[in-house]
Parts: structure tokens; sequence; C-alpha cells
């Protein structure tokens, strides 16, 4: 697990992830045929691009800290790795889908969706955070949460 000394590490985890997501659920969008499946896919895909901007805000208000690595890139790379570990089994559920199998597509969003409330909870335990970067981070949890009852929600609706 990621151990973060500084705030702004999970913030930078936060935006990699999301922007991770929203090309995580562009894909899916063409793996459904259901229109309210569709129409799911791409709201939560408009939730990730405008969650990244929004840590993105956030990490550029508090960005005034020293990269924990020498040479230049090499931070970036850290963090870009981080995201993509937690990022990489889903994207191998979405090679793997065909165009008719919807319920895998939910599968696979409802996964990550816990997954990332699984990742965020974890820094919130393990982490020394201030009173007010654990109110940032709880409402990305909170963020997360809502996108999980979406998606369950609607597997729940859709019958296969």
């Amino acid at each position: 697990m990621l151990k973060v000394k500084n705030f702004a590490d999970v913030l930078e985890v936060a935006v990699r992830i999301e922007r991770k997501g929203g090309e995580f659920y562009n894909k899916l969008t063409s793996f459904v045929r259901s229109p309210e499946a569709n129409a799911v896919f791409s709201y939560l895909a408009a939730e990730e691009e405008k969650h990244a901007g929004l840590f993105r805000q956030l990490l550029q208000k508090i960005a005034e800290y020293p990269p924990r690595y020498n040479y230049p890139g090499e931070y970036g790379l850290f963090i870009e790795g981080v995201a993509s570990r937690f990022l990489d089994k889903a994207e191998k559920g979405v090679l793997s889908l065909t165009a008719a199998n919807e319920n895998d597509a939910l599968d696979i969003g409802i996964e990550l969706e816990k997954e990332s409330i699984l990742f965020y909870l974890e820094i919130k335990t393990e982490s020394k955070l201030s009173p007010k970067e654990d109110k940032i981070l709880q409402k990305i949890i909170d963020e997360e949460r809502s996108h999980w009852r979406k998606l369950f929600s609607l597997k729940n609706k859709i019958k296969f």
C-alpha cells in the first residue's frame, strides 16, 4: 500500500485515477446496448473528468512540496505507476468484453468504484491527515460511493 507522507501525494494519485477512470468509462460506452447503461457510463466518464479537475485545483493550492525523488520526471512516473496498477485489473476486463456483454461492463465499473473506495479508505486510515485533508479525502470517498451505488442500481434495474 502507498504510504502517504504528504496530502499532495493523495491528490496527485486521485487526479491520475480519475483521469484514467474517465477513459475507462468512455471505453465502456462502446460495449453497452442499453441507452440507460450508455447514459450512466457517459455520465460517470464526465464525473471522473470533473473530479480530476477539482483534485487538480486542490493540488495546485497545496502543491508547494518537494517531490520525494531527485530525478526530473521520476516522481510523476511513480504516481502514474500507482494509478496504473490500480486500474490495470479494470483495463484487462475492458479488453475482454464483447459488445453483447453489458452485464460484465457493469461488473467492471462496480469493481472499479469499490476498489477506489477501498484505496482511499486505506490512505485515510494509514496516513496522518489534517482535519481539512481528512474532509477532502472523505468527499472523494463519498463521490466514489455515489458512483458505486449508481452502477449497482443500474445493474439491478436492467434485465440481461
